[in-house]
């Protein structure tokens, strides 16, 4: 097993690895060019051009073109591990998403029932749509939607991650991510007013949507289990820079056993499981631990979230993974600047084991410079044993 492995599974066990490993996430076509010397496909010039858009347009129209859009995704996924390689990370966030259907080049649709907007970063390149609003609002809605392409996903999974494990298995530790996660997939289908009325007068309809995903990833992790992926990223934004979207009480109502039953998917599959999450999650730390997951990801600094705090609440009973400023730090400070905060994050989470370093998040203003940066101190600053750092 490579040396990669051994240190993210220490941290993940709550053991001292040689140095606290450091987790990439390469969303973007930008960074993700630049680390590996190509310049990214202009695919922004189909939707920005007025003259490319209707060639966009045009192709959308044909039956082959979510085949496309899948194989440009496949390139993308491969290529931003590739590039986590040799930026010389420990672990990579894999994203894969073959789940968007581009009606044409300003409407995207998701096989979820969740409508997007096409939208290019600063530098013109494609990027991930922003969503715009749901398309299922009740029962009958539910029941209607057509639900072929989600039934594919287990098998699309399997095929990607295991060439992705073949090829890079042995040189990073790779976490399969899935998409959006239950609470996510189940407010933005129908809008957020929408699900919290449904929440509280229709418990039936939002618990049978919560166990036919629950259902589906259960069969995703089974998938890229079979692919040899040693590790799952559960997304689920929770909760605001104030604090969680929903009460505690009503998250475990609703998603405790689902979670649950998706960490023991993930512990019977021999896969370690962290879980994600955006905002202010104090309040739902001993949640993550109770349902089981190995490890909590981002720690947003920005979201007033102090990382030694974090530590002393839960850090003997999960791994603390991210923290690292994505505002600022990992943007446009200078070299010392970026030491210091991953110095100052290692002396407040790495003692004992139990700390991955990574960013909070991913975009493209992000610079490649300021990640090597990164990984440069987290290789100074984090050799155990840390007092003779």
């Amino acid at each position: 097993m490579a040396e990669q492995h051994d240190r993210v599974l220490a941290a993940l066990e709550l053991r001292e690895p040689d140095r606290v490993p450091v987790m990439g996430m390469v969303t973007d076509y930008t960074s993700m060019g630049e680390i590996l010397g190509k310049r990214p496909l202009p695919l922004g010039l189909f939707f920005s051009n007025r003259v490319m858009a209707r060639v966009t347009d045009l192709l959308a129209s044909i039956d082959n073109y979510a085949a496309f859009v899948r194989l440009a995704m496949d390139s993308f996924t491969r290529g931003s591990v590739a590039a986590a390689v040799k930026m010389g990370y420990d672990a990579i966030w894999v994203f894969y998403l073959p789940t968007w259907r581009y009606l044409n080049s300003r409407e995207v649709r998701d096989i979820y029932g969740r409508m997007w907007e096409a939208d290019l970063d600063s530098r013109g390149n494609l990027k991930s749509p922003m969503y715009r609003k749901g398309l299922i609002t009740s029962p009958e809605d539910w029941r209607a939607w057509p639900k072929e392409d989600i039934f594919r996903l287990p098998a699309l999974y399997n095929r990607i991650f295991r060439r992705l494990q073949r090829e890079y298995g042995d040189r990073i530790f790779m976490f399969a991510s899935f998409s959006a996660g239950l609470f996510e997939l189940s407010w933005q289908c129908m809008g957020f007013e929408r699900f919290v009325m449904a929440a509280r007068k229709e418990r039936e309809f939002i618990e049978r949507m919560v166990r036919f995903y629950a259902d589906l990833y259960s069969l995703i992790i089974e998938a890229v289990a079979d692919a040899g992926i040693p590790g799952v990223i559960y997304s689920d934004d929770l909760a605001y820079r104030s604090g969680p979207m929903l009460s505690p009480k009503l998250y475990e109502e609703i998603f405790g056993e689902a979670y649950r039953r998706i960490v023991d998917t993930a512990h019977g599959q021999g896969m370690k499981i962290v879980m994600h999450s955006c905002g202010n999650v104090y309040d739902l730390l001993e949640w993550f631990v109770d349902c089981g997951f190995d490890g909590v990801h981002a720690l947003e600094p920005t979201a007033g979230v102090d990382l030694a705090k974090v530590k002393e609440m839960v850090g003997d009973r999960i791994c603390l993974v991210g923290n690292m400023d994505v505002t600022h730090v990992l943007v446009d400070a200078g070299r010392e600047e970026v030491k210091e905060a991953v110095r100052r994050s290692i002396s407040a989470a790495g003692a004992g084991g139990g700390y991955i370093i990574a960013p909070t998040n991913s975009h493209e203003s992000m610079t490649v410079r300021n990640l090597r940066w990164m990984v440069e101190a987290a290789e100074r600053c984090g050799r155990y044993p840390l007092g003779e750092m």
